[in-house]
């Protein structure tokens, strides 16, 4: 009952919070993540509001601890803070610009950092993690232009993004406005008093976590990772330390192979390698029933921790992990990125983690075979694969799947031999580098001696029929070309020198260049007298023939 009294809540306006405390992003907690869109239609909703003489804006809660060093950790509403802060700060600019310094400095000291008396060091009213606070405080700081070069995170390019909308908005609304100066005093009025949040201060993090995932409104800031990471710090108790160290590594590794949001998606692919098949509205849930007590939950973000390491090697074949696997593995890996096949990772991370070096590295080549099955053959939608994948992952963590032949054996779907050739004689390929690979891994295969450089600089994409044909293509009835243009039996892989040379020539002097290939595919196009569809046809399903052995899942 005594931590129940020392909870406070209350309702306040957002620009006051800013303005009567300091706040601090903790590490562990995930970057800036508002899209323009979502700036754009706060200030719409805002400007609506205040139009409306509508005496409460309610923007959610804040759930905060402390203070510590007189400063509040932000558990929740981060988002929210900092873009209500880089508005305000937006409007302190425009003052500035139109000559008011006097209330620019009034709004700074008031909303956004002031001078500690005693130091004489600037203090700013929130700071955020280590990604992004550096940012941060020049936007708020509006000292110039900022070098874009130095900030290249997706984090980065949100906050440069929301300040660029804000910026405009704010323009536009001095622009329009019979009395501009009044109009933005009363934009930062209504900040300080009417835009609503519930404010809940905790005295510890224990408290703010169960209250975090209690009054979370379930707007734009929540995410997956959120209740996830603050439902594991709370079951962590007295060892809470020792969680936010592993989860701020896990998140640390993440971004460090991707600018993109990962957390969720590893979150995700991670459940799904041990429990099978998890949608993202069930993780939260999944996770809370699977982990009960402190000690499941510190183990449950050490592996978490250890296995993002894995999560980060599929995703950069030169991580270190791979030292110890032949490079065929790196080049598995290279091409289930490059076919785009994020699906088949839970089982990747449960093979890396149970399976020996060798037979993780057969079972690797092996699932190429399958995911260029599965793309050629088509018909097993995202859901199914996920499922297919997510099966056999659970069956290798929980050793009933020992090697890469039973895995095979429990895929309810799996594309044989005859439907992958009928499906490859006939296949259109529209992305350059997806028919680069198959062309290439074709070529190889016929000439193990001579394998093609898969450098796009040496060795270029070919269409036999141009993209756009000439009248020495008069032939081919347009009906005929579009539908044959992209088709692999059009295609060939030839050095640059040659591709430079038949540029949009006719077939007949294409035919005296190829001939001359070294790469049998390509060769082959000059035992034909002419080019029709029945000749892009016959290519190709002499491709579709050697494709079975290429992409063997015997």
């Amino acid at each position: 009952m005594s931590q129940v009294q020392e909870i406070s809540i209350q309702l306040d306006g957002i620009s006051n919070v800013l303005k009567t405390r300091r706040f601090h992003v903790p590490a562990y907690q995930r970057s800036y993540a508002w899209e323009a869109e979502h700036v754009g239609a706060l200030l719409s909703d805002i400007g609506d509001a205040i139009k409306n003489s509508e005496k409460e804006y309610f923007l959610g809660s804040v759930v905060i601890t402390g203070p510590v060093d007189r400063r509040f950790d932000v558990v929740d509403g981060q988002q929210r803070l900092t873009t209500v802060s880089l508005l305000i700060a937006t409007i302190r600019n425009k003052f500035v610009s139109e000559g008011d310094l006097e209330a620019g400095t009034s709004i700074r000291n008031d909303f956004l950092a002031s001078v500690d008396r005693k130091t004489k060091e600037r203090e700013p009213k929130l700071t955020l993690n280590e990604v992004d606070n550096e940012l941060y405080q020049e936007l708020i700081e509006g000292q110039g232009l900022i070098d874009e070069a130095r900030y290249p995170r997706q984090s980065h390019k949100r906050l440069l993004s929301a300040s660029a909308v804000m910026r405009d908005f704010i323009d536009n609304l001095y622009a329009l406005s019979h009395e501009p100066d009044d109009e933005l005093h009363e934009w930062l009025d209504y900040l300080e008093s009417n835009l609503k949040v519930i404010l809940v201060i905790a005295p510890d993090d224990s408290n703010a976590f169960v209250i975090f995932e209690t009054l979370n409104d379930r707007g734009l800031e929540l995410a997956i990772s959120d209740l996830l990471k603050n439902y594991l710090f709370h079951r962590s108790a007295d060892k809470i330390e020792e969680s936010k160290n592993r989860w701020l590594t896990m998140v640390t590794i993440l971004e460090s192979v991707s600018d993109d949001p990962l957390v969720v998606t590893y979150l995700r692919h991670f459940a799904m390698s041990r429990y099978g098949l998890v949608r993202e509205k069930e993780l939260f849930g999944l996770i809370k029933r699977k982990v009960t007590t402190k000690k499941a939950a510190l183990q449950f973000a050490s592996d978490l921790s250890m296995t993002a390491r894995t999560y980060a090697a599929l995703i950069n074949t030169e991580h270190e992990l791979w030292l110890k696997y032949d490079s065929g593995i790196r080049d598995a890996v290279a091409t289930f990125n490059l076919l785009g096949m994020v699906q088949v990772r839970p089982l990747l991370l449960a093979i890396v983690d149970k399976f020996s070096v060798s037979a993780a590295a057969r079972a690797f080549k092996t699932l190429v075979a399958v995911a260029v099955r599965f793309q050629i053959v088509g018909g097993a939608g995202g859901g199914t694969l996920e499922r297919i994948y997510a099966d056999a992952a659970k069956g290798v963590t929980e050793g009933r799947l020992k090697n890469i032949d039973e895995i095979l054996k429990e895929f309810s779907v799996l594309p044989n031999d005859s439907s992958f050739m009928s499906a490859f004689a006939v296949a259109t390929i529209s992305k350059q580098s997806l028919a680069r690979y198959y062309l290439r891994m074709l070529e190889g295969a016929s000439n193990s001696e001579l394998v093609p450089n898969p450098d796009v600089t040496k060795v270029n994409l070919e269409h036999v029929l141009p993209q756009t044909p000439a009248d020495k293509w008069s032939g081919w009835s347009q009906e005929d070309a579009r539908a044959y243009v992209k088709r692999l039996g059009n295609l060939a892989i030839v050095s640059q020198k040659i591709n430079s040379t038949i540029g949009n020539e006719g077939f007949d002097k294409k035919r005296k260049e190829l001939e001359k290939s070294s790469f049998a595919f390509t060769k082959m196009i000059s035992n034909y007298s002419q080019w029709t569809p029945k000749d892009v046809e016959d290519r190709q399903f002499k491709m579709a023939e050697a494709a079975v052995k290429v992409w063997s899942i015997k």
